[in-house]
């Protein structure tokens, strides 16, 4: 085999893997682990690197990410504390992925990735269905949790995104199967009935979020309708799901409760990520330019919480991803963070193709559910960022030159 021919055949495996990535990504983080790293292996062995290094260059998605990294290995040089420095690394390596994933993703194939993503949902969405028909059962966990353990963490705020997909594919993609349009319909609502009995509020808000923008974008014609849809449509299927849902009005009355009582008890599920928060601006506040060091979180926290307030458990994570980026890097950190988003925003508005929707709302969900989480630390969301990074934001080149993410005369939507 030549090695032209077996650069080729790299491409082809690399590209199966990657689809792979994305339907396992909801199922299980071990598989999900390994066909990543095979994808980062494969890119090594496939050669073509002048070409790789070149696109990583050339792409803005991928500049951002490398400036992010880089704001991260900087800081590494202000925390004293080695082994705490590489555990901040660590914790974030898998954003390191999107570069590897850009030179694999080929533009043809990014309707297949989606649907692999939305089928390993699918999956998942129907196993909380079998646990509440009492047909499968979770260890460590009351059988009203309808997901192991703390998988809710991420299984909601994946499972909004799915939905504005399967939304996304219903109305704007040319469906070849007669059968697809009924079944999408009803994943969908499968989808939204199984959002709003399972207990993950963070993937509740966003779902409401990307519901809006949904309506919006698809009223986009009418001004009047698609500003009404964007008010409307959230707090109507708020109104509905806290009427129906007892498990979702639980979790709102028990959060407005814990609010309610933070001053006088902030030893709850709510009043904790809010007490984190506020001593973590107030570690900020003592070094607000370039924070604490990449990976200094925890020791910073530790000997704040040591001094003023003992009487409370220390943490190692803040629960936001923005108050995160702002203890650890200070301004800098944060505007590295937001550079991430603000590149999707800007190729999402300059693109005209029918990918540009998906280009806007994929930048809103991440900046909805760092709200309340620090999600690029965490396995499943960490690579969900990295893998959609790659195949929503890679430029299209089309043989003889130039590039296609730019505004254009978007054409008629692609059967699947």
């Amino acid at each position: 085999m030549s090695g032209a021919d077996f650069r080729r055949c790299m491409g082809h495996v690399n590209s199966w893997l990657l689809v792979l990535v994305a339907f396992c990504l909801p199922i299980s983080t071990t598989a999900t682990s390994i066909a990543a790293l095979l994808c980062v292996l494969g890119w090594a062995l496939g050669g073509d690197y002048r070409r790789k290094l070149a696109e990583i260059a050339a792409n803005p998605m991928s500049r951002a990410v490398l400036a992010y990294v880089a704001v991260l290995l900087a800081g590494l040089t202000w925390n004293e504390q080695l082994a705490e420095s590489l555990n901040g690394i660590h914790k974030q390596w898998k954003i390191l992925l999107m570069p590897f994933f850009l030179g694999i993703i080929r533009p043809k194939q990014r309707r297949l990735v989606l649907w692999a993503f939305i089928a390993g949902m699918a999956l998942m969405t129907l196993s909380t269905f079998l646990a509440w028909f009492g047909l499968i059962r979770y260890t460590g966990v009351p059988p009203e949790q309808l997901t192991r353990k703390t998988y809710h963490v991420v299984y909601n705020p994946m499972l909004a995104l799915a939905i504005y997909l399967v939304l996304h594919q219903l109305i704007w993609t040319r469906l070849r199967q007669r059968w697809m349009r009924p079944a999408l319909v009803l994943l969908t609502i499968l989808m939204l009935i199984s959002m709003f009995m399972t207990d993950g509020r963070t993937g509740q808000m966003a779902v409401l979020i990307l519901l809006g923008l949904y309506f919006f974008q698809y009223f986009q014609g009418s001004r009047w309708k698609a500003a009404l849809a964007l008010v409307l449509v959230p707090v109507l299927v708020f109104c509905a799901s806290y009427k129906i849902s007892s498990t979702f009005r639980g979790r709102i009355e028990q959060a407005r409760q814990e609010i309610a009582i933070f001053n006088h008890n902030p030893r709850t599920s709510v009043g904790q990520r809010l007490f984190f928060w506020q001593q973590s601006l107030q570690i900020f506040c003592d070094a607000p330019l370039l924070g604490v060091g990449t990976g200094g979180f925890a020791p910073a926290y530790a000997e704040h919480n040591r001094t003023y307030t003992p009487y409370m458990p220390p943490s190692s994570n803040p629960h936001s991803q923005y108050i995160l980026a702002l203890v650890q890097g200070g301004l800098l950190g944060l505007a590295a963070l937001l550079g991430l988003f603000a590149t999707q925003f800007y190729l999402a508005l300059k693109s005209g193709d029918e990918w540009g929707r998906l280009r806007l709302a994929f930048p809103l969900f991440f900046l909805v559910i760092m709200l309340t989480e620090s999600y690029l630390l965490i396995h499943e969301t960490g690579i969900l960022f990295s893998l959609f990074a790659a195949v929503l934001y890679k430029e299209d080149r089309p043989e003889g030159g130039g590039r296609r993410l730019t505004r254009q005369a978007a054409p008629g939507p692609e059967p699947v």
